[in-house]
């Protein structure tokens, strides 16, 4: 059988989780990563992990040439089951157009609801986005109607029970390889330590892009209130605004490490990423409480989990169904519960030690690409 995951731009962090689908199920099926690449190029973390096929279609986010783009989409996927990476203007409705011309099956897969941007827009906030991008069809204007197409889907994934409430998805987590993601040897961690200028420091490691949603300036704040030197906050996503921002803020700033200052060094963190988080006394997974954060399910938290780290997270979405026993859960936007709980794991490490224990033999039997594999191949072979 023939796969095709149909993503909306190769440019984007979604070809990520696309190139780890394809390589579970690529030893039995014949797979391929197909979109558009209005960016220019793939995704430069994920650039290495997969072969991408570019379509031509760079008119794909304006009418009228909309519609040509799309049925030029529709037909370059060469699928026996497209697998559609998220529900936009203009994957979406291209696979469905290759259902309906060849009689292709069709699996959404959804990481949020990206419909949740424009539902919490007021009346004037509606009408000026609409004035602004009534041309553009893979704008947030219109996923309301793109997601409505869901329905004529034959299967919907999804990673949380938000999204399996709303559009009758089938949870699926893409697990985390756990040989690779492990505990790592403490002097090569110990040496990266003093490399980046933070030996002698026990450290809260973020191993995500930061932004705004995902609530990671409380868990600085917790930091910086504890009023502890030997303290420091490792981010280990690309040093974006929202990074920098942090960075240079009155209270929490000095706490705050990036190492990754260029795209070089983004890319020999993500390819080296089990020893970075290895740096970590303990590892943090933020999630801001809002609509679109409650459809999420971070993947870094089976990253996490397969460290054997202890685990301090947001208790936002499926996360405390996930962490349960093995996680310190904390309610949202509470600094002093976050502070509390840091304080906590690092002051008592024995108890701290046996809940990453716990985590990590949680994600090898639950999360791991093991798991996922069976469900995709199993998904595939009820799709004959």
């Amino acid at each position: 059988m023939k796969v095709s995951f149909l993503v909306p731009d190769l440019g984007w962090p979604i070809v990520g989780i696309a190139a780890r689908m394809a390589r579970c199920i690529c030893r039995e099926h014949e797979v391929e990563i197909v979109g558009p690449c209005l960016w220019g190029k793939p995704n430069a973390m994920y650039s290495d992990e997969f072969a991408y096929r570019a379509v031509d279609c760079p008119r794909l986010y304006r009418f009228p040439e909309y519609f040509r783009e799309v049925r030029k989409l529709a037909r370059a996927v060469r699928g026996d089951v497209v697998i559609t990476m998220k529900a936009f203007g203009g994957n979406l409705p291209a696979a469905l157009l290759a259902r309906r011309e060849r009689g292709c099956r069709v699996v959404a897969y959804l990481d949020e609801w990206d419909g949740a941007v424009s539902a919490s827009w007021g009346l004037g906030e509606r009408l000026k986005n609409w004035a602004r991008d009534w041309a553009h069809p893979c704008n947030n204007v219109y996923v309301p109607w793109v997601e409505r197409r869901l329905r004529q889907c034959d299967v919907r994934l999804g990673t949380t029970r938000f999204l399996q409430d709303k559009f009758d998805c089938r949870i699926f987590h893409i697990g985390v390889d756990t040989e690779w993601f492990k505990p790592q040897d403490p002097a090569k961690v110990e040496a990266l330590k003093r490399q980046l200028g933070l030996g002698g420091k026990k450290l809260l490691v973020f191993g995500g892009v930061v932004r705004p949603h995902k609530g990671v300036e409380v868990f600085a704040e917790a930091l910086a209130k504890t009023g502890r030197p030997d303290l420091a906050f490792v981010i280990l996503g690309p040093q974006n605004q929202y990074v920098r921002q942090m960075m240079q803020h009155p209270e929490y700033g000095k706490y705050i490490h990036c190492p990754a200052t260029s795209e070089e060094e983004t890319l020999r963190i993500h390819r080296d990423m089990p020893l970075y988080l290895g740096l970590g006394d303990v590892l943090a997974v933020p999630l801001a409480d809002t609509v679109l954060s409650r459809s999420q399910m971070p993947c870094k938290v089976f990253e996490a989990m397969a460290m054997g780290k202890p685990i301090v997270a947001s208790a936002v979405s499926d996360l405390p169904e996930v962490l349960e026993g093995c996680g310190r859960l904390v309610e949202p936007d509470r600094v002093d519960l976050a502070k509390q709980a840091l304080e906590e794991v690092l002051d008592h490490p024995e108890p701290s030690r046996q809940m990453g224990e716990r985590a990590r033999a949680r994600c090898v039997e639950r999360y791991g690409v093991a798991s996922s594999r069976k469900a995709l191949l199993d998904l595939l072979e009820e799709l004959k």
